[in-house]
């Protein structure tokens, strides 16, 4: 099957896009059905930690940014908006995903009448999520750090993070898996900052170190963080 039946979650993410849709001026069935086919999208084979699950943790620590810091976000419409689509399309063999997911954000905001300045805020945020080396600045960067907060949590929920990646990637024989993840893990670790808000780096910087360094430590005995 492409995806599955139900997709994890789906009333409350559905219940999300609605809201969204309605702060737009949007709440259309044509929204709806985008919101539907999102899902569906998010489901879709061979997900194991870029799925559904992902999409309601990343809405949460953005509920969570807005609870805590209100006024923290320039427009947290393009946030949401974003998280939304950051991983619309994902095939892990595939070097295009967040270019092909944030290009559909942008047709499908701009075919709804939405301002163009929005559309494209959401289309370089979406972009952001490639996590390239380079400056961020304003909402992208609560953008990519509520992306990246799965590093940060705890012991547990981070080893069943690297089995789901692991999943994704199965169709990559061990070894050549082993170079690329631990080139990927040790990227962040030589960064000066994980993350580049405070809120964030307040909550997650610590764990997030040690947990890439025991996750690359495990890599280098032949062996996942499990």
């Amino acid at each position: 099957m492409p995806w599955r039946r139900q997709p994890a979650h789906s009333a409350e993410l559905l219940a999300h896009w609605q809201s969204l849709g309605q702060a737009l001026g949007r709440d259309t069935p044509t929204w709806r059905a985008e919101g539907r086919r999102l899902l569906r999208s998010w489901a879709r084979w061979p997900r194991a930690y870029h799925d559904t699950t992902h999409l309601r943790a990343c809405l949460r620590h953005l509920q969570a940014v807005q609870d805590h810091q209100p006024g923290a976000l320039h427009n947290p419409h393009a946030v949401a908006l974003a998280l939304w689509y950051h991983d619309a399309i994902y095939w892990p063999w595939s070097g295009h995903n967040e270019a092909r997911s944030a290009d559909w954000a942008r047709e499908f905001l701009l075919h709804q009448g939405l301002p163009t300045t929005l559309a494209d805020t959401v289309h370089q945020h979406v972009m952001d999520t490639r996590h390239t080396p380079g400056p961020l600045t304003g909402d992208a960067l609560w953008v990519v750090d509520i992306d990246l907060a799965i590093l940060g949590q705890s012991d547990a929920v981070y080893r069943q993070f690297e089995r789901n990646v692991r999943r994704e990637y199965f169709f990559v024989r061990w070894p050549r898996y082993v170079a690329g993840r631990s080139a990927v893990l040790k990227g962040f670790l030589d960064r000066p900052h994980i993350y580049g808000t405070a809120y964030f780096a307040q909550r997650y910087e610590a764990q997030a170190r040690a947990n890439l360094q025991q996750a690359l430590r495990a890599l280098g005995e032949g062996r996942l963080y499990t």
